[in-house]
This record gives C-alpha cells, structure tokens and sequence, in this order.
C-alpha cells in the first residue's frame, strides 16, 4: 500500500467535495461534469487512494477547529481571540463567523462520494481487489463517522447524510436528525468497518499504521461513541480488544515527549500525519499563524499561543513533577519543544509537521477506567486511572471507594493526561449529560464563572435549558435551507 500524500490529485476530485448544501445546486448546473469525472477518474486504484487522500486532507483542515471547540468552553485555557471569545463565554450568535459546520460536512461529503464511486474502481481496474476496496471503504466510514461524532457533541441533532452531493443521489433540502439516530449510525457504520479494516497490514511502517484507519484505530472511536451513549459494557468490549491486540502500550516516563516530537510513539492510536514541513509544508494548522489571529494557536517563533490558562489549570498541576506540567514549561510545550529538559524551541521553517493526535493508548485506559468506574466497579477504575498517573511520575491512585469521587479523580487525570489537546470540553459535558443531565448544575456553574462578571446574572437564569450546552445552527445555513430548525435555546 503506497503513503497517502494529501495532496495528491485532489484537483481532480475537489469538484466532488464542495460543501453538501451548496453543492447539489451548483452540480445541477454543470450536470455534464459528472460522466467526465467518471470516466476520467475512477478507474483505477490509485484514483480511490487520491480521493481517500482527499478525505484525511479534509480531516487535517478542520483539526485546528476541533482542538479549540474540544477546549474552547472549558476550564483548561481562557483568553482566546476575535470571534471565539464570546462563544468562551457563552455569549453565542449564530451569526458568528466560527460558528460553522461546513468543514465537517465536507469531509462527509468526501466520503460519502468515495463510498459511492469505489464499486467503479473495482470494476474497472482488475489490481484492484474486494480487500483493497473493504479497506478503503473501512478508513472511508471511519472518517465519516469521526466527522459526525464532533457534530453531535456540538450540535446534538444535525442532518444525516449519506450519500454524495451529486445529481442522482441528492437531497437538496436535509432536515436535522436526532442525536440518537446519527449515533446509531455511527455505531452501525463502525462494526461495519471494522471488520473490513487492516489489522497489522501497516505494522512495518508507524506512518502507515498510526496515520490511516485500522481495525484498532476503529474500535477505538466505537469505544468512545458507546462511552458518550452510555453503553458502558461495549465500551469495555472494544477498550479491552485494543488492549488485548498487543500493538499498543503507554510510551515510558523516560521518553514520554516521544509522543510529541518525534510522534507515532508506542502509544499513537491515530494519528493523523503531517508530512515533512521541510519539503511538502503539509504542516500541522495549529502552527499556521500567518492566517488572522483567530486561525492561531501555536506561534513557534516566539513561543506564544493564542490562549492564556485559566484557574483550573493550575490547580491541576500541585505536584509540578507531572510530567505533563512539561518541567515547568507547562502543556503548551509538547506542541513547542525540540525535548522534554531542554529551552529549545522547533523551527517555524521547518519542524511544524507534529502530528496531530486523534486518539492514543492512554485514552483507552481511561475510558475503560470512567466505564467501570459508571457500573460501580472503583476498585478496578482506579488501577486504570493509577497506570497513567504513575507514567507521569506520580503516585498511585488508591484507597478510593466512593464512585463520585472517583468520577472527579478520572475527569482530572483526562485533563491533566490530554491538556490542549482538544478534549475537555466533550469530557465535560458527557459527564454533565449523564442520566438524562443529572450533572448538569456542575457544567452550569462553571458556564456561568467562565462568564464575565456582567453577563453571570443572566446566564445563571439560563444555563438549565441543556441545549445552551450545543452551538446553535449557523445563519447561512438556515438561510440556505428551509428544512433546518435552530437549536430551541438560541430562539429566545
């Protein structure tokens, strides 16, 4: 299987992936463009490589976006700009410009036409076998149902489209689907895809393996979903068949910057690849700072960010012999750092391709943990929660036997295991949503302390309607389609 490089033969597709509720209308207009990239394009296997490629490329596109939105109303940083800094305190507009959902759909879209024209391929191109397409359409699904799962934590009910943006498969006008039903559908896609993904294919090549859907990589993800469903047991299920598949392990507190610098350590699960900074530029976005302020996160020339942190981040980091407290430097320099001990900061020019990491082994453990630990089963939550813990230099977690309490251990190890690294957020308000919103008055009233003082009043009156939790359906989008309603909360 040859590396997938991004950026190869997109052109040909781009056509194809233009955003699903434009789209339809534009295609119709150039209806004849769609039997010459038929005939042109998907005839052979590296045709359905290219348009895979197309698809993480889309994903990369939107990794800057899923960093921020996974801290963006959380507790770890504060104090990022221009139109992100209102949303921080819930201060929320549907007219605001990064309230936008088309990236997401875009890589839908991709897939979605890559699921629909990879039968083409193997008709036509003999090399190209049943296998190789169930592997293409396994990283296509996966890619799809990662998509929708960041829609459903932030919008809760968004539309559920299937098919590509084409004259015979589209729907012009896609009303919102419950979360419940796209979260079925993640799940059904996902057991599909597994068992149709590679398993080691990639093992001889960390970038392959780390970098591109496997069985594992998939499992991982169903892993996540049914946590967010509540479906603890099959969370156990798939945590325990990552666990048992021998491929991964903690990276050693010896060589715990490994997972930042050099990246596809022990423990990478996926890991999506930015190639060579110094020859392709495929570069991580959240070191793209020559875009406006509001597209920044990570400035390697003078070692700033576009955040400060907040209250609770200090708090996290008492013992600052943490190993993820970064020697003093604090989290921010896993994206910064050319090592652990030393000052020296990676080159703007050339060493903006770390890898931006989607899932890894340490996730496992502690999803396992927060499920054991939700069917009442402390004692074996906390020897999960104590394997990360002890990695990072610290001291066993034990003697704990209270669930609640073992809940709030589990949430600060997450923070403190993945700070900045996009996770926060849909940490907190899958505890929050528990039970029907039982933890909600915990979400609530950080909501409401995150706020600048003049707006607390009236946002404690509010932050009981759960939906305020969930971005409302951006403006354009509704202009543009009749059959979208607008989150309740923001019609006030």
């Amino acid at each position: 299987m040859k590396k997938l490089h991004i950026n190869s033969k997109i052109a040909a597709i781009v056509i194809l992936g233009s955003f699903i509720f434009l789209s339809c209308e534009k295609w119709l207009e150039i209806a004849p463009e769609k039997d010459l990239i038929k005939d042109n394009f998907w005839k052979k296997a590296d045709d359905a490589n290219s348009a895979l490629a197309a698809v993480y490329g889309s994903l990369r596109d939107v990794s800057l976006e899923n960093i921020i939105w996974g801290e963006l109303r959380a507790d770890i940083i504060t104090g990022v700009p221009g139109d992100y800094a209102p949303v921080a305190g819930s201060d929320i507009n549907p007219e605001n410009s990064v309230i936008k959902w088309s990236k997401y759909y875009t890589t839908i879209n991709l897939a979605n036409t890559l699921l629909y024209f990879s039968k083409d391929v193997l008709d036509n191109d003999m090399s190209f076998t049943q296998e190789m397409k169930d592997n293409i359409d396994a990283e296509a699904l996966f890619l799809r149902s990662l998509s929708y799962f960041y829609l459903v934590r932030l919008w809760k009910d968004v539309p559920l489209v299937l098919n590509p943006s084409i004259s015979d498969t589209c729907d012009f006008y896609p009303a919102k689907s419950t979360e419940a039903v796209v979260i079925k559908q993640i799940i059904a896609d996902l057991l599909k895809a597994k068992d149709m993904a590679y398993t080691t294919e990639f093992l001889g090549n960390p970038e392959f393996f780390k970098g591109r859907a496997n069985k594992y990589t998939i499992m991982t993800l169903l892993a996540d979903v049914y946590l967010w469903n509540q479906q603890y047991q099959k969370c156990i299920e798939y945590c325990d068949a990552v666990i048992n598949s021998g491929l991964y392990a903690l990276q050693p507190k010896d060589t715990w910057f490994d997972i930042y610098n050099p990246c596809n350590s022990s423990e990478g699960i996926f890991e999506l690849q930015c190639i060579d900074d110094a020859t392709t530029n495929q570069i991580n976005p959240i070191y793209n700072y020559s875009q406006s302020l509001t597209s920044t996160f990570i400035n390697l020339s003078n070692g700033t960010y576009a955040f400060s942190f907040g209250p609770k981040y200090t708090a996290l980091f008492p013992d600052i012999s943490d190993k993820r407290y970064c020697n003093g430097k604090n989290s921010t320099w896993k994206y910064l750092g050319v090592t652990y001990d030393d000052a020296l900061r990676r080159s703007d020019v050339s060493e903006r391709d770390a890898n931006v990491i989607y899932y890894r082994y340490a996730d496992i453990l502690l999803m396992k943990a927060e499920a054991l630990n939700e069917l009442g089963m402390v004692a074996e939550a906390q020897s999960y929660v104590t394997k990360t813990a002890e990695r990072a230099g610290l001291l066993p977690i034990a003697g704990i036997t209270d669930q609640m309490q073992m809940r709030s251990i589990i949430l600060d190890e997450r923070a403190k295991e993945f700070a900045i690294e996009g996770k926060r957020w849909f940490d907190l308000l899958r505890n929050a949503k528990m039970n029907g919103f039982q933890n909600k008055k915990q979400l609530g009233d950080l909501l409401v302390n995150l706020a600048d003082a003049k707006s607390q009043a009236l946002l404690r009156s509010k932050v009981n309607d759960t939906m305020m939790y969930y971005l409302p359906v951006p403006y354009d989008e509704l202009q543009r389609n009749k059959n979208l309603k607008q989150n309740p909360f923001y019609e006030r």
